[in-house]
């Protein structure tokens, strides 16, 4: 059987802030430091639309151009991102994966000191198709669990992931992983499993509508496109992951030693 929910295209934020042209400061920085402080207390969240340049003008009685410069300022401070015939959009802090150890996603932010979310998109048992059954040793068509779920970072969704699980795991308890949130840690404790290596292959693609919308991007912000193997201390794979990281909020890094010369 399987477990599914929807999502609603992200809508730009609201913003509350007021710009006194009576007063000495210019109202360009009088709206960008009152952006900026909506920015700093949560007010806007990363990864949300600003309200595009012409509605606050309308609103705060401020030319376009006043609006611009205050965005224009907010980005030089790596506080925004504009993009082209989209808009202008929250930064928040990218969470990097060193890729010198296997980690969950919980442990990656949580070693960042970034709060770790999940939310339970899909599962279900379904057949192996041929390079999921390649990645896992199976026969395609053996029947595995996928569990699809949206992570995010201290609010913010932040990437896709469609775990393929080996048919000794398709008892999983969905209700243990919704409360921790940790596919490793609900593995580990339900079946005694932890991983020991793992094969992990990145590119980089533009999103599919569906992965605009739960990862509240434009659609000419690329994603990250991972797979990656994982295996556990017995050297047999036990989970084939397919994701879609936001390219502008996540970064991989390598630490490299030297070799001969």
């Amino acid at each position: 059987m399987a477990v599914t929910a929807s999502s609603n295209p992200a809508k730009p934020a609201s913003f509350t802030g007021i710009v006194d042209k009576g007063l000495p400061t210019p109202a360009y920085l009088q709206l960008r430091q009152a952006l900026e402080a909506a920015i700093a207390d949560g007010s806007l969240r990363p990864g949300q639309a600003l309200p595009s340049e012409r509605d606050l003008a309308q609103r705060l009685g401020l030319s376009r151009m006043t609006v611009r410069r205050a965005f224009e300022e907010l980005e030089q401070l790596g506080l925004v991102q504009q993009r082209q015939g989209s808009g202008t959009y929250v930064r928040g802090r990218a969470l990097e994966q060193v890729l010198d150890r296997v980690l969950g996603f919980t442990d990656e932010a949580r070693i960042l000191g970034l709060h770790p979310g999940a939310r339970l998109l899909e599962a279900e048992r379904r057949p192996a198709d041929r390079d999921v059954a390649a990645a896992l040793q199976l026969v395609p068509g053996t029947e595995l669990l996928r569990v699809t779920r949206l992570r995010s970072a201290d609010g913010a969704p932040l990437a896709v992931q469609a775990a393929h699980l080996a048919p000794r795991f398709v008892g999983l308890s969905l209700e243990a992983l919704e409360r921790s949130g940790s596919l490793y840690g609900c593995l580990h404790e339900q079946f005694g499993i932890r991983p020991a290596r793992a094969h992990q292959s990145v590119g980089a693609r533009l999103p599919t509508k569906h992965e605009c919308a739960l990862l509240e991007i434009a659609r000419d912000v690329p994603v990250l496109d991972q797979e990656r193997t994982t295996y556990g201390v017995d050297g047999r794979p036990f989970e084939f992951v397919r994701s879609a990281y936001r390219g502008d909020r996540y970064r991989m890094a390598l630490d490299l030693r030297a070799g001969d010369a």
